[in-house]
């Protein structure tokens, strides 16, 4: 579940929200540029991700997608969209990136065009002092996917999000946000507060290490609230190319059980 955090970051799970991992990958202090076009940069990436969980069924439902991922930075203003192709098998769809379950629902395997997620952020401002960087962002959630992987629905999130660096090289990381789900008649679902947090270490200009804590209420009746762990690792290889691997494990019956998955992605 992705709650929108992220400067000029690498997101290691943003085709099906799967973890709140977001990267920070360059300062939130104030330097030379700042303004809406001030500094450009575009990325593309792809990989995988997994995740398998029961989510409150007697039986798992597993997720695999592979999703193309673009982002485009303009000075202060960010734009995101990810596009996956997933596998599906167990009693599961898809909802705010995390799977849910009817009783009655059989166990099947289908497979196709995930759902399109866009993306805009602003960063209103730049760590100064003890003021955080501090960032809005709105996001929708197109209903490409058929039945049975997503729920043929739009989604709606609004988010802000704060960045400290506490000592060279240590940064703080929070978001709070509120998401609209569409429902179907068989999935009566919520909208909801969502949160994470985290902390992110830089031991090299290339390197990010942390770990974010990703929180959303319930989605839908009798259903515990979503809670997900995840460490994540960058490394920009080159100039023009990178890499992410992130885990993640759920810490409640509605969140996925294990997880985990890699990005390659392209600057430019």
């Amino acid at each position: 579940m992705s709650v929108g955090m992220g400067v000029d970051f690498a997101t290691a799970a943003d085709s099906q929200d799967q973890a709140p991992v977001a990267v920070p990958s360059r300062s939130t202090a104030a330097g030379p540029v700042w303004g809406l076009l001030g500094n450009s940069s575009f990325e593309v990436a792809t990989g995988v991700d997994y995740s398998v969980g029961k989510y409150g069924a007697a039986s798992d439902t597993s997720v695999v997608g592979v999703p193309l991922d673009l982002k485009a930075q303009f000075g202060s203003l960010r734009l995101q969209a990810s596009l996956p192709y997933d596998w599906v098998k167990g009693p599961g769809l898809l909802v705010g990136g995390v799977a849910v379950t009817n009783p009655n629902a059989p166990t099947t395997s289908r497979s196709g065009i995930g759902d399109l997620n866009l993306s805009a952020a602003y960063l209103l401002n730049h760590e100064k002092g003890a003021l955080p960087a501090i960032e809005l962002g709105v996001g929708v959630k197109a209903p490409t996917a058929k039945l049975g992987i997503g729920t043929t629905k739009a989604d709606f999130s609004v988010t802000g999000s704060a960045y400290k660096t506490i000592a060279p090289g240590f940064m703080l990381f929070g978001s709070a946000g509120y998401s609209w789900l569409g429902s179907l008649p068989t999935y009566q679902l919520k909208n909801g507060v969502m949160a994470s947090g985290g902390l992110n270490y830089k031991p090299t200009p290339n390197q990010n290490i942390g770990v974010s804590l990703g929180y959303r209420q319930p989605v839908t009746q009798g259903v515990k609230a979503q809670v997900v762990v995840s460490p994540y690792l960058t490394y920009r290889v080159q100039k023009n190319w990178g890499i992410t691997v992130y885990g993640l494990a759920g810490l409640t019956d509605a969140s996925p059980r294990l997880g985990g998955g890699l990005r390659l992605s392209l600057f430019r």
